[in-house]
């Protein structure tokens, strides 16, 4: 792996670099090497897979900085491939050192029941362990799968992913497999380039755009696993190209993918296909009652486009008995409008799963969103089809993944997004993208370092705020917005968010340039920033999540466990028994500690003995602590599980 990502690292250069520009990059690699060197000399103790991953992300970044500023660069959306198929390559080998998990090794399964039994029926490969060649000998049927009338157990996930790999899988196995899917990332680079060129981009800012599309999260973890995501984004902008230049055949071909691939992208369908029969109907109007076959053309389109739409239920209910699987249709009435805003506001702003933390490139293209009516007209069919999928996404627990790495179910929108970002990046604060490529930069050395990291339980905490909590026992978690588990941050989060918006609106109005500088006195501010939280960060916080990584513990368990199904939607918590205990920071006062106990319990706190009746709901307990600092609570009799601790006064 160390010699392809290597090989990988010079070849990058040759391929678009030419002139003085090649060149400099050649100096400042050298340079790069030779500072790796002194380091990995001087600096006893790294990690070497942390510190070649560094090292082989920063010259990444180094090469994506020549391409996007160079003078001398061949570009063109082929050779934008040709860079995807090269770091999906090296990627790979990177991301399998974890087992694939999640829905993963089910798809495989799917796959390797095709190849060799050549049905859908899963029964004998549960039975003879099939998933041990993949390191996953665990497989069992998941949950409320469907069976079949005679017995046969089928997965609950859509076939149409699984029979892609067929070919793959044949080929190289597991390798094969997540190979196709990296074979579908790069189709998407290069639709991607091919459409933004379509939408009058210039090549100097597509290229630009392009290692935050093509190098960075979400698009980079999701083309090297096996997910459906990457080549539901390809047959998108597929269908989006087809509908732009009216061409049915492509639009046809690519929706029917995308609607195979899941159930849940026939609502973004459902807008396409009508989109295509307003602008038919609207081009056939004129001609009407004059002998044209403008009309018939078009109704033709939307009968193919609805049965489309329809092509996925039918094939579901044939082969289950069921047209909707393991979805009802209850799942489309709507529900309260706070799920809505959670949801929709974790999507952008949550620390574990959102935008902001996990792909903050995304988040500029607020700025086009802000600037509608100049984006180019692909932005706004990409957004107008996304509207219904996003409507019945935001208020259910999927928005934040499940059992996947961050922002799985709106990878397909990611072209869409890249592509407004890209019609007003010169709008775009400078100091803003220098901060959003250094997180980047970090997200891709987590994701490639520990790639098992990306598979997280979501129980509200930040991979970094949970690593900092874990270091200096403090409870760092607090300043990451949560909205898995609603905390203080994630209010400020959204007034911060509400706020920037309307200082750019009035920035824009005001007269502001339209060509954003780098602004040094910015990045100086966030350093402030990050300074101040890290002070506070020391001090204990107002309430005290007793599931997190700041509190020490001596004896319990976790509630609910880990890998239980749908974890988030639990009250999370520790359960104490006799003569466990856990500690943490806290001020002086008074709080109302959570908790629910079947058995009854007594335990101490800050000196003081506290006793608690059994009852099947959870109860506010008050509690007093006396002296500020470090303090332990401690189970003396029965069994007790500890949600939270929130100070009153």
């Amino acid at each position: 792996m160390i010699i392809g990502t290597v090989v990988a690292l010079l070849v990058l250069p040759l391929l678009t670099l030419r002139g003085r520009t090649l060149f400099a990059y050649l100096g400042a690699d050298a340079g790069t090497w030779l500072l790796a060197w002194i380091l990995w000399r001087r600096v006893p103790g790294l990690d070497p897979t942390l510190a070649f991953t560094t090292l082989a992300v920063v010259k990444l970044a180094t090469f994506s900085l020549f391409l996007a500023v160079g003078r001398n660069v061949r570009w063109s959306a082929n050779r934008a491939a040709l860079l995807a198929a090269v770091v999906y390559a090296v990627t790979i080998p990177a991301m399998l050192r974890a087992p694939i998990d999640g829905d993963e090794p089910f798809y495989l399964l799917v796959t390797h029941s095709l190849v060799r039994d050549v049905d859908l029926d899963l029964t004998n490969q549960y039975a003879t362990r099939a998933g041990t060649e993949w390191r996953r000998p665990d497989l069992v049927p998941q949950f409320n799968d469907p069976r079949g009338a005679r017995g046969e157990q089928y997965s609950r996930h859509e076939p149409f992913l699984s029979l892609l790999l067929v070919p793959g899988y044949l080929a190289g196995g597991l390798y094969g497999a997540i190979a196709t899917i990296a074979l579908f990332g790069v189709l998407l680079v290069r639709s991607t380039v091919r459409w933004m060129e379509d939408e009058g981009i210039s090549a100097e800012t597509a290229r630009m755009i392009f290692a935050f599309f093509a190098f960075a999260p979400p698009l980079l973890f999701y083309a090297t696993r096996i997910w459906p995501e990457v080549p539901a984004a390809f047959f998108f902008v597929e269908a989006l190209r087809g509908v732009r230049e009216d061409r049915p055949k492509r639009w046809m071909a690519a929706l029917a993918g995308l609607v195979f691939l899941k159930l849940r992208f026939v609502l973004v369908a459902i807008v396409v296909v009508g989109k295509v029969a307003s602008e038919q109907w609207r081009r056939a109007r004129p001609f009407k009652g004059k002998g044209s076959g403008h009309a018939q053309r078009g109704t033709g389109s939307v009968v193919i486009g609805i049965a489309i739409l329809l092509a996925p239920l039918a094939a579901i209910w044939w082969m289950t008995g069921d047209a909707t699987n393991v979805h009802t249709w209850r799942e489309l009435i709507p529900t309260s409008p706070v799920a809505y805003a959670t949801g929709f506001f974790g999507l952008l702003l949550d620390g574990m799963s959102g935008i902001a933390f996990q792909a903050p490139f995304y988040l500029f293209a607020l700025i086009a969103l802000m600037h509608w009516k100049r984006t180019p007209a692909g932005f706004r069919l990409g957004i107008l089809a996304s509207l219904l999928y996003l409507f019945y996404l935001v208020p259910r627990g999927e928005w934040f993944g499940g059992w996947a790495p961050p922002l799985r179910y709106v990878v397909f929108l990611m072209p869409v997004l890249a592509l407004g970002i890209a019609s007003v990046w010169e709008r775009i604060p400078r100091s803003a993208i220098a901060l959003a490529s250094a997180w980047t930069a970090g997200l891709v050395i987590h994701g490639l370092a520990y790639p098992y990291r990306l598979f997280h339980e979501f129980t509200g905490e930040n991979a970094v705020g949970e690593w900092l909590s874990t270091l200096l026992e403090a409870d760092f978690s607090r300043f990451f917005p949560s909205f898995i588990r609603l905390n203080d941050a994630a209010s400020w989060s959204v007034g911060v968010l509400a706020a920037l918006c309307l200082l750019y609106v009035v920035f824009q109005r005001g007269g502001g340039t339209r060509t954003a500088h780098f602004r040094p006195e910015l990045i100086g501010l966030f350093a402030l920033a990050m300074a101040g939280a890290f002070h506070f960060g020391l001090q204990p916080g107002s309430t005290v999540e007793l599931e997190d990584a700041h509190v020490l513990r001596e004896g319990g368990e976790l509630y609910p466990k880990n890998f239980t199904m749908m974890r988030a939607s639990y009250r999370g918590g520790w359960i104490l028994q006799e003569g466990d205990s856990l500690s943490f920071l806290a001020e002086e006062g008074r709080y109302e500690l959570e908790l629910i106990t079947g058995l009854g319990a007594t335990f101490e706190l800050g000196g003081r003995t506290y006793i608690v009746s059994p009852g099947d709901r959870y109860q506010a307990i008050p509690v007093t602590i006396p002296q500020g600092g470090r303090v332990t609570l401690r189970c003396l009799s029965g069994a007790i599980n500890l949600d939270r601790m929130t100070r009153t006064r």
